[in-house]
């Protein structure tokens, strides 16, 4: 695995903690959960580009 650091907006930073905590996971969990769904429709938009 592979650590990133990012720098966000307190405000964006603040709403993804709350979101975390109402799913009852981790910040990381969270963040890893966006990134492999939107992977996924990138894939979704490429497989379609390629007809």
């Amino acid at each position: 695995m592979v650590n990133i650091n990012i720098t966000i907006p307190d405000e964006l930073h603040k709403k993804l903690k709350v979101e975390a905590a109402i799913q009852e996971i981790t910040l990381k969990e969270l963040v890893i959960s966006v990134a492999e769904r939107e992977s996924q429709k990138k894939h979704k938009i490429d497989s379609i580009l390629k007809k």
